[in-house]
C-alpha cells in the first residue's frame, strides 16, 4: 500500500510539475506581451511587433508565408491618438489576441529618418515615404492580405485605417479584413452593425477570463 501511495504522489507531483511549465512561459508572455514601451522616438512599441528591415515586399512575403495579414502604422511623437491605440486598443485582450494571431504588424514614424524600401522598389526615409503616400494623419494603418507586384503601399492595400478607432470599431474592422469582407458586397459599416454585440461579447468575455 505504502508503495502503491508513493506512485501517485510521484505521478501528482510529476504532473503539477508538467503543468507549471506549461503554464508559466506562457503567463510570462501574456504579461509582456499586453503592455507597450514607449522607445527613445518618444512611441509606444509592443515587443511583439515586426523586426523589420523595412523592406515592404519582404515583409508582406513573410506575413503571407505565415497566412498572415501585413499591417503597415504610421505613428508620431505625441500623437494621443496613437497613444490611445497603443494604451486602450492594443491592451484589450480580445485585440491583442487578435492582432497576434493575425497580423505581422511594421510601424513607421511618419516623421522618422529610417529607410523604407516600398513595393515599387522606391527607398526613402520614412519621412518622405509618408509624404508620398499622402499620410497626414496619425495613426494611419494599411492592410496586406494578398500577393501584390509592384506599385506602392497605398495603391495596393486591401484596405486602409485613417485614424484610431474605438475598441469594438476597430476590432470589427479586423474581422472584416481577415474574412476579406473588402472583396464582399458587404461593407464595414453594415458588417459591423450586424457583428457589433458579438463583438461586445468577445471583448467582455476576454476580460474575464
Amino acid at each position: 500500500m505504502d508503495q502503491i501511495l508513493k506512485q501517485i504522489s510521484q505521478s501528482m507531483a510529476a504532473l503539477a510539475l508538467a503543468v507549471m511549465v506549461a503554464v508559466m512561459p506562457n503567463s510570462m508572455a501574456t504579461a509582456g506581451d499586453m503592455t507597450p514601451t514607449m522607445g527613445e522616438d518618444g512611441i509606444y512599441h509592443y515587443d511583439w511587433y515586426h523586426q523589420s528591415f523595412l523592406e515592404l515586399a519582404d515583409d508582406l512575403e513573410e506575413a503571407l508565408d505565415d497566412d498572415k495579414i501585413l499591417m503597415i502604422k504610421f505613428d508620431q511623437k505625441g500623437c494621443i491618438y496613437c497613444e490611445k491605440v497603443a494604451l486602450e486598443i492594443l491592451s484589450e485582450p480580445a485585440i491583442n489576441a487578435y492582432v497576434r494571431e493575425h497580423f505581422v504588424v511594421v510601424q513607421l514614424d511618419i516623421y522618422g529618418g529610417r529607410e523604407v524600401t516600398d513595393l515599387d522598389g522606391d527607398t526613402r526615409a520614412e519621412n518622405e515615404m509618408s509624404r508620398k503616400w499622402g499620410v497626414i494623419f496619425t495613426p494611419t494603418i494599411y492592410f496586406l492580405g494578398a500577393p501584390v507586384e509592384g506599385g506602392t503601399i497605398p495603391e495596393q492595400a486591401s484596405a486602409v485605417m485613417p485614424g484610431a478607432f474605438g475598441k469594438l470599431t476597430f476590432l470589427g474592422f479586423l474581422e472584416w479584413i481577415v474574412a476579406k469582407g473588402y472583396e464582399g458586397d458587404e461593407p464595414f459599416q453594415k458588417y459591423f452593425g450586424r457583428r457589433m454585440p458579438e463583438i461586445r461579447k468577445i471583448i467582455e468575455d476576454a476580460r474575464q477570463s
